[in-house]
């Protein structure tokens, strides 16, 4: 029922998608829609509501959103794509030893697809990747991405340079994080024109070339799970995916950050069945949530995607594991797990950055104990 209700009434926003029988899913009803919704679940479906008034929340977040510059960035506010742009080129400025700022491609409507690559000492070392901001509307994740920018070029953790590389890509969808911030706030998907619709966009992490659906994911563009009309149809896929192609052999770790649910997943997301070195991503994982929660309390959940949330083929955390069979590959669920789910309170920015890069570490300091020779 669940199911058919998700495919078929586009209306509806499933903030968290149908998962296995007995799990709870988060669906945002129109006013227009709430009667069909009541009688939904007069059909013996257990409901309750979390928000009231998701535009409350919007309107609440809307005072913590700055404009078009950086001062520095601050972490109790979310800031335009301009401001983050900007941010990463005052990084490269004040660090000019260690950072540099370059392109790697153009979005559907014509911005820069800009990353921060560090490197101390200019000498080959292993490589971590950090990707944020694939799905448009999950904020939270664009701060927390540069916090961990922040921290490696001038806070306490810069000895990593001293063993890694680091390539921190923090705006993978600039054209949705736009529209997201501009005219709709649960905008998911990229901008690109589908053609033969008049529905725009689809889900860049259900486009990576690895697996490309081949489960959870959909072929109706109307939907925020539509896969493209092909692998990396993207431009900002296939830009990344070209990008990730430069760096093989050298990337040890790949991390990608999402929100909301609190987990800490691991490959595979499609139906391939569990990585075969689940049992250390498991291991590491639990360490990564016992340093997260050692910080405001949060718990974070680690395991297997499918096994935490379901089927979803074409992720970015996919196509790197798979494809270049990095060490450790993470995507992370950042808060909540529903309170404001996507709609994070800016005063939540800064304390989800500090327990996130405690977990960071975790990870970081475990791949430092199986590197291999470059």
């Amino acid at each position: 029922m669940l199911l058919d209700l998700d495919k078929n009434n586009p209306g509806l926003v499933f903030w968290k998608h149908v998962r296995a029988v007995g799990l709870p899913v988060d669906i945002m009803v129109p006013p227009h829609l709430e009667a069909m919704m009541e009688e939904f679940t007069s059909q013996g479906i257990m409901a309750h509501t979390m928000v009231t008034d998701v535009q409350t929340l919007i309107d609440e977040e809307a005072l913590g959103v700055q404009g078009e510059i950086s001062p520095m960035m601050d972490w109790t506010s979310y800031h335009s794509h301009a401001a983050i742009q900007t941010y990463l080129d005052e990084v490269a400025a004040a660090h000019p030893a260690v950072a540099t700022v370059f392109s790697y491609g153009t979005s559907t409507e014509g911005r820069d697809l800009k990353c921060v690559r560090l490197n101390q000492g200019g000498t080959r070392k292993p490589l971590i990747f950090l990707d944020s901001g694939i799905h448009a509307r999950e904020w939270i994740t664009n701060p927390v991405s540069l916090w961990a920018l922040k921290e490696l070029v001038e806070g306490g953790s810069t000895n990593y340079l001293n063993t890694f590389n680091f390539v921190i890509c923090p705006a993978i969808n600039p054209d949705g994080y736009e529209y997201s911030r501009i005219t709709d706030r649960m905008w998911r998907k990229t901008r690109s024109v589908v053609t033969g619709s008049t529905c725009r966009g689809a889900d860049p992490n259900r486009n990576f070339p690895f697996d490309w659906g081949t489960g959870g994911s959909s072929t109706n563009p109307c939907t925020d799970t539509y896969m493209g009309p092909r692998a990396a149809s993207e431009p900002e896929v296939s830009a990344l995916v070209d990008l990730l192609g430069t760096l093989q052999g050298d990337m040890v770790s790949y991390v990608s950050l999402h929100s909301y649910s609190q987990l800490i997943l691991i490959s595979y997301g499609s139906n391939r069945g569990r990585v075969p070195d689940h049992d250390r991503h498991m291991t590491v994982g639990a360490a990564t949530a016992n340093a997260i929660r050692g910080h405001f309390g949060m718990t974070f959940t680690p395991g297997n995607i499918v096994d935490l949330l379901y089927v979803a083929s074409g992720g970015s955390g996919d196509h790197a594991k798979g494809s270049f069979n990095v060490d450790l590959a993470y995507t992370f669920e950042l808060r909540d797990t529903g309170t404001n789910g996507f709609i994070l309170p800016p005063a939540q920015i800064r304390p989800s950055c500090e327990e996130w890069m405690s977990g960071f570490h975790v990870i970081l300091d475990n791949v430092r104990t199986t590197l291999p020779s470059l």
